[in-house]
């Protein structure tokens, strides 16, 4: 008997050792990067945010009085790349939100409608980059209910994420 349990604990140990070495997180990476941001595990998504055909993730976390949005570029290892977004809070300033406790993150469908409509009201270098995404390409809606929301997308001439604002 106790060889039996000796040789499960093992196992155990072996198992976790394995895992913890396999198993970084969207969660886990930016909590190393970014110890300073309270990030929500709740909160994550998951898209082709970037889209290199490989899903990514997005998680939702405060910073003191700022709002952040970290994205991990999938596949998630030690050395993924990883990106964050900081919004204020103030009603007066297109690019803070009305309410950071509020504040939730979505995926965002981008279709024709979504592009004819952003192009509308992005500047003509944002618009065209926008029209030239590839089908099936997610972006991530920051919303706080109060104002009008931000839609983030990735910026493959620039290599970042940026947003736009109704």
């Amino acid at each position: 008997m106790r060889k039996i349990f000796l040789s499960l604990v093992i196992l155990i140990l072996c198992g976790t050792s394995a895992l913890a070495q396999k198993g970084v997180t969207p969660l886990s990476l930016l909590t190393q990067q970014n110890p300073a941001v309270k990030w929500n595990a709740k909160s994550q998504i998951k898209g082709d945010f970037d889209y290199d055909g490989i899903s990514d993730y997005a998680v939702r976390g405060m910073k003191g009085a700022k709002f952040v949005v970290g994205i991990v570029k999938g596949s998630v290892t030690r050395k993924s790349k990883h990106w964050t977004l900081e919004f204020g809070e103030d009603a007066g300033d297109q690019s803070s939100l009305c309410s950071v406790k509020s504040a939730v993150i979505t995926v965002d469908d981008i279709d024709k409608d979504y592009v004819e409509f952003a192009s509308e009201y992005l500047e003509a270098d944002y618009a065209k980059r926008l029209k030239n995404l590839p089908k099936n390409s997610k972006g991530i809606t920051v919303a706080d209910g109060m104002c009008d929301s931000f839609h983030v997308f990735w910026d493959k001439k620039a290599k970042e994420f940026t947003f736009w604002r109704v």
